[in-house]
């Protein structure tokens, strides 16, 4: 009898053991999303209409921009813009459209946001992957902060149901649609679990900002105020006009307004 074949290992490629490294978005892994960018750097090189892998590595850039304790700038943003727009323009996926529209809707620097493309390339991943979780919730973050809260409402709500244990950013996206849809009290419900949360400590968004506002347009002022005193030599921002400095994406005037009024009504000066 033939002696059988030598059975070879099964080896992942280069962008799956990217992905793998990049699925927890962890804000206290910087070495995870620097493994991951080398991977896909040699990736692309190897491959470069590879679209997916393009738009993962416009993503550890843009982990780079988004975690401020990893202080990424103006070049790491400049190069999520090429990597991102050259996966899109290569095959135009869902992952690439929704990283697109979070880096138009949330990018720190002014010049490089844009909500209308935000809302074009957000609708754009739903219509390419309609089922898929992360699309419909990026998508009610663009509306949510664009002051279309009850849509936002509807698509997160959605997204909610298909996954059955959604990440903390999707219930970020929950009360904030709430807050815009002037649901203090659902707002308060959804990011109570999420103040004080690690994995929040080293972005752009504080989830406690947003919880204080909607228990006190709730009516609850002294939790507002509890949870405002709490952050007195913990956050950098000690005024309403420095949380409205970190609310990159925020275009709605009125929603964005209200939500201010309630941090006043919490106790924090101007």
């Amino acid at each position: 009898m033939p002696a059988e074949p030598d059975v070879l290992p099964v080896t992942p490629s280069r962008a799956m053991a990217a992905e793998a490294l990049l699925s927890g978005h962890d804000w206290q892994k910087r070495e995870a999303n620097e493994e991951a960018r080398a991977l896909l750097e040699a990736a692309v090189a190897d491959d470069p209409g590879d679209s997916v892998a393009w738009a993962d590595l416009g993503l550890t850039y843009w982990l780079e921009v988004r975690h401020l304790a990893w202080g990424g700038g103006r070049r790491e943003m400049a190069q999520v813009i090429e990597a991102v727009e050259r996966a899109v323009a290569l095959g135009g996926t869902a992952s690439a459209h929704r990283l697109l529209a979070e880096m138009r809707l949330l990018s720190p620097f002014p010049e490089m946001r844009s909500p209308v493309d935000a809302l074009a390339n957000a609708r754009a991943a739903v219509t390419i992957a309609p089922d898929e979780a992360d699309n419909l919730a990026v998508l009610a973050h663009v509306l949510a902060l664009t002051g279309r809260g009850a849509d936002a409402m509807h698509h997160i709500e959605r997204a909610m149901r298909l996954d059955p244990t959604p990440p903390d950013w999707y219930r970020q996206v929950a009360g904030l649609s709430y807050l815009v849809s002037q649901e203090p009290a659902r707002a308060a419900e959804a990011f109570g679990p999420l103040h004080g949360a690690g994995t929040f400590a080293g972005t752009r968004w504080w989830p406690g900002w947003l919880l204080a506002s909607s228990l006190a347009q709730a009516g609850r002022i002294d939790e507002a105020a509890a949870i405002i005193h709490a952050a007195e030599g913990r956050r950098p921002e000690r005024s309403i006009s420095a949380v409205a400095q970190s609310l990159d994406g925020w275009s709605d005037r009125d929603s964005r307004e209200r939500f201010l009024d309630g941090l006043r009504l919490a106790g924090l000066p101007d």
